[in-house]
């Protein structure tokens, strides 16, 4: 059930990712090559890295990377290949809109990803900063400082460490806009558009050794859940909550929490971006989250998950809805009798929230 659950979440982003809003997918997207240093646990090493990324904004954009790490560990070489999803936003263009000349730009990025390293496997987390300069039509030259957070417990760490990551390269444009005006599908400013939501309802702990469909339901608890969101455009929305209350597993009961970053994917607004005051939205979305027991703070782990939003609205700026959720953590999480493969383990998740738009409504 879970992985079909994802599996439907994930076809639905690839999906909207695969076709272009109005069909002008490549419009404002980008590929990169880099190369570059690294340093971890006191040594240094050497960086390859391949991007491909679109702006969905005059100001934010998504793209996908991966690196290729060669750090000189105690016995040689040790290899970290990591793959993330980035998220970066440029906040000068923000405030004051697209340049019709942009020779210069920069930006700031936060990413979830895998990360590997020879017998060992764990989500990792991106921050970086960097900028660009236009050196042709379509070239650019880069330049990245990243920092690769690894949670504890991976490659042998008994603590939360990171690989500062430099690195440059180009930047290839595909079919690059710099003189194209806000779309009408976008949020007006940064300070429109903001929603607040807060939501009960019930969790179940799964993981390698709970069998029957009763002996799941033996493990639901309580759950609690408030946040912070807003529209981007008619098609993607952005939300940060706090979540979390009580998880069971066979051997204990114990408290949690989880705090979470959500990319939403209107669908309705996508197929349709000229409807105004919809009643009913679907919103499936993927996110990246930081999950820590109360008893063991300080090993807090990073996790995925993915969700579905049915949202109901009762007039433009209320709404209630139901969000079903699959959250997974790494296996060292459980801490059961059982030994877990590498993301056996999950939060099932089912909700009933109360969403308020508090700010300017421009969609």
């Amino acid at each position: 059930m879970k992985r079909t659950f994802i599996l439907i979440v994930a076809l639905l982003f690839s999906a909207t990712l695969c076709m272009a809003q109005n069909g002008m997918f490549f419009r404002n997207s980008f590929v990169s090559f880099g190369a570059g240093a690294n340093y971890y646990s006191n040594k240094p090493g050497v960086t390859e890295a391949v991007a491909y990324g679109k702006w969905l904004l005059t100001s934010t954009g998504l793209r996908t990377s991966f690196s290729f790490n060669e750090n000189f560990g105690t016995s040689g070489m040790d290899t970290y290949i990591n793959g993330t999803v980035d998220i970066f936003f440029d906040p000068v263009t923000a405030i004051k809109g697209r340049n019709p000349s942009p020779k210069f730009r920069r930006y700031c990025l936060l990413g979830l990803g895998l990360v590997h390293k020879a017998g060992d496997n764990d989500f990792c987390c991106k921050l970086g900063l960097g900028c660009d300069m236009k050196i042709s039509r379509d070239w650019r030259l880069f330049a990245e400082l990243d920092a690769l957070v690894l949670p504890s417990g991976f490659d042998n760490k008994n603590r939360t460490t990171a690989m500062g990551i430099a690195t440059v390269g180009a930047t290839y444009d595909i079919d690059f806009n710099p003189t194209g005006s806000r779309s009408r599908y976008e949020t007006r400013d940064f300070r429109s558009d903001w929603f607040f939501q807060v939501a009960l309802g019930a969790c179940s702990f799964n993981y390698k050794g709970v069998g029957s469909f009763e002996e799941r339901l033996s493990l639901i608890t309580p759950v609690f859940e408030f946040g912070i969101g807003k529209r981007l455009t008619t098609t993607w929305t952005i939300r940060c909550n706090a979540s979390g209350l009580y998880a069971r597993s066979k051997e204990e009961l114990y408290s949690f929490y989880n705090f979470r970053g959500d990319l939403m994917l209107d669908v309705c607004g996508w197929l349709m971006p000229d409807r105004r005051n919809p009643f009913f939205d679907v919103l499936p979305y993927l996110g990246a989250s930081l999950v820590a027991r109360l008893d063991d703070q300080r090993h807090f782990l990073l996790s995925a998950a993915g969700g579905m939003v049915f949202d109901f609205n009762i007039n433009p700026r209320n709404s209630i809805y139901l969000d079903v959720r699959y959250l997974i953590p790494p296996s060292r999480f459980a801490r059961v009798e059982e030994a877990q493969t590498s993301y056996s383990v999950g939060l099932a998740t089912v909700m009933v929230g109360y969403s308020y738009m508090f700010s300017h409504k421009s969609l």
